[in-house]
């Protein structure tokens, strides 16, 4: 075999797995911004706790995790957060903790519901609508601005 087909292989073998990184990022981008928009209705609407959570997607981060969660280690910024304080404890922070963190608190309110739905889980659903704000704004780079 030829030194140039073994190198034509490598980066073939290379760009496929690119490939695959950028479509799990974008298969992911796409759930979060789902879930955001989700999130926004619901609570705007006064859907029940337990109908909101029930809504909320997780497959693309599923899978994501399962075949290696592969994301830019950008940290999260000044810029990003801009003057809100409550997200200061998140500067520093990678993409990959922010997500894994956006998805944690999905399941512990996924569960919290199903344990006592007859609790006022407003407090918690907003919060995590907020969590998923800054999460976006920090994956698309784009800066937090308060009015």
């Amino acid at each position: 075999m030829s030194i140039w087909k073994e190198l034509y292989d490598i980066v073939e073998k290379e760009f496929g797995r690119w490939q695959n990184r950028q479509h799990k990022q974008q298969a992911l981008l796409f759930e979060i911004q789902s879930n955001l928009l989700f999130l926004a209705e619901a609570l705007q609407a006064n859907v029940p706790a337990d109908k909101i959570v029930a809504g909320l997607e997780h497959q693309a981060f599923d899978k994501a995790l399962e075949q290696g969660l592969e994301l830019d280690r950008r940290q999260v910024s000044v810029r990003t957060i801009g003057e809100f304080d409550e997200f200061k404890k998140y500067l520093g922070k990678d993409s990959v903790y922010m997500v894994k963190n956006a998805y944690a608190k999905m399941n512990a309110l996924r569960k919290l519901v199903q344990a006592d739905d007859q609790q006022d889980y407003d407090l918690k659903l907003k919060s995590l609508f907020r969590f998923m704000v800054l999460l976006l704004a920090h994956l698309e780079q784009k800066p937090l601005i308060s009015k």
